[in-house]
């Protein structure tokens, strides 16, 4: 059996950061590692100083660790998304997790979003949604270069669930967490937004 190599002070001291911000941010490592692509074992990892992060995690991180939380905002966008009256619905940007929906997107799902919430929509997706979900890469959405999308959609009436949006705009921002997500909007038409 070989032995694991003693963590590099950098690494180490990077972990001990790393542990003590996750904890006082009540983020589990599984959670973490959801946002951030990767197991809770590697997140684990981490934080013994027995790996390090890719440069784009590290960044990513860092981002995290330096912004101060306001659950609050959270729920104030979680409340607006929930109460607006446009098709919308908010998920979390890698995972494709539905977060939260509008009244008029769970009318048109012709479901309550309820039993989705927390689930991956990815399995509904159009077509036209896995084109642009391929697309991101090159447009740099996950390296920031971008925070919008909009593009043309096909409409489906029947399984697995119902779609309406001719048009779809996604929008990137991020949660106090740290979590990248993304607001889905749907449009009959295009409009000055698009």
């Amino acid at each position: 059996m070989m032995k694991a190599l003693p963590p590099i002070a950098a690494d180490a001291e990077f972990g001990r950061r790393l542990r003590l911000w996750r904890r006082q941010s009540d983020i589990k490592q599984s959670r973490l590692g959801d946002i951030l692509g990767v197991t809770q074992a590697t997140v684990s990892r981490w934080e013994k100083g027995l790996q390090r992060p890719a440069p784009l995690q590290l960044d990513l991180m860092d981002q995290m660790m330096s912004r101060k939380r306001n659950f609050r905002l959270d729920q104030a966008i979680k409340r607006l998304v929930t109460h607006s009256a446009q098709r919308v619905h908010l998920i979390e940007d890698r995972s494709h997790r539905l977060l939260c929906a509008s009244n008029p997107r769970e009318a048109e799902w012709q479901r309550d979003s309820s039993d989705l919430i927390g689930t991956c929509l990815w399995r509904f997706a159009t077509a036209e949604i896995a084109n642009a979900e391929k697309s991101l890469h090159d447009l740099g959405w996950h390296e920031d270069q971008t925070d919008h999308l909009a593009f043309e959609n096909s409409k489906r009436d029947g399984a697995p669930m119902r779609i309406v949006d001719r048009f779809i705009l996604w929008e990137r921002f991020f949660l106090s967490d740290g979590t990248a997500v993304r607001l889905t909007t749907g449009f009959d038409q295009p409009t000055q937004n698009i």
